[in-house]
């Protein structure tokens, strides 16, 4: 798996460079993910300041992507260079691991579905071996227990069934 994707990253490293648009297309994917996030969120219920409801984090996380999304979209059409492909393993690779995290945090719990989101999203990654994978993932899964369950208080199960 490793030396597919090296082999799939020298391969776009030596195509030809995209036109501005191409480039574009990344962050307008992730601007339509962030009005995902925000419907979606919003229809969870945002609560009120003094306790955050459960689409808070998803709304907040919806608008701040949408504005780094912007930002993509002008950063592509400003520059003339054209020197970047858009890395789409890496962007399928995050697209998955919000699709893994969407389906495993309500039926497994926060811990094992942001372990998970976590593995799925470095995949693409070969300079991290997969036990380093695992190990990123134990450390993000358990700060997210610490601050969203511990430290915020927010109606989330840590697992599920426990």
């Amino acid at each position: 798996m490793r030396d597919l994707l090296l082999k799939l990253r020298r391969s776009e490293d030596a195509a030809h460079a995209p036109h501005a648009w191409l480039g574009a297309l990344g962050g307008v994917a992730l601007l339509i993910l962030s009005i995902i996030f925000i419907v979606g969120g919003y229809e969870l219920g945002f609560g009120s300041p003094r306790r955050l409801g459960t689409g808070a984090f998803p709304v907040i996380t919806g608008f701040t992507l949408a504005v780094l999304s912007l930002a993509v979209i002008a950063g592509d059409f400003a520059d003339k260079t054209d020197l970047d492909k858009p890395d789409w393993i890496s962007f399928a690779a995050i697209g998955g691991a919000l699709i893994v995290f969407a389906l495993t945090v309500g039926r497994l719990g926060l811990v094992p579905g942001v372990f998970l989101t976590t593995i799925t999203a470095s995949l693409p990654d070969p300079a991290l071996r997969f036990p380093g994978k695992v190990l990123l993932g134990i450390i993000v899964a358990l700060g997210c227990w610490g601050l969203f369950v511990e430290v915020i208080n927010l109606p989330v199960k840590p697992f599920v069934g426990f």
